[in-house]
């Protein structure tokens, strides 16, 4: 029984010195620590798809979304919709929205 004890005893003493030699075994390996790199922003395009304008309602469908005037779809503001486009404010710039595709032949005149 002594020899059990002392055995007990030399283990439970040297069980701390292992632990530390070896480090803790639930933490996760170390890697290199990996580069961030700033993400580039993302340039959506806004595609028109329908304008309905009747007397003074006006509203359109952008990028499948019902938007009508002073609305915010995919960052861009809606500012004026008329009957064959719609402008719209993207970071203090404005562009004009067309559900009429330009052409060589329609820029000739």
């Amino acid at each position: 029984m002594n020899k059990i004890l002392t055995g007990l005893v030399a283990a439970v003493l040297f069980l701390p010195a292992t632990v530390i030699a070896v480090g803790d075994p639930t933490r996760p390996p170390q890697f290199a620590p990996v580069e961030v790199k700033p993400r580039a922003a993302v340039k959506r395009s806004l595609e028109l798809q329908q304008i309905l304008v009747a007397g003074e309602k006006r509203s359109a469908v952008i990028n499948g979304t019902l938007v009508r005037e002073g609305d915010t779809v995919s960052g861009a503001r809606v500012v004026r919709i008329t009957p064959d486009q719609v402008v719209v404010k993207i970071r203090k710039k404005h562009q004009t929205l067309s559900l009429i595709k330009r052409t060589k032949h329609s820029e000739k005149k």
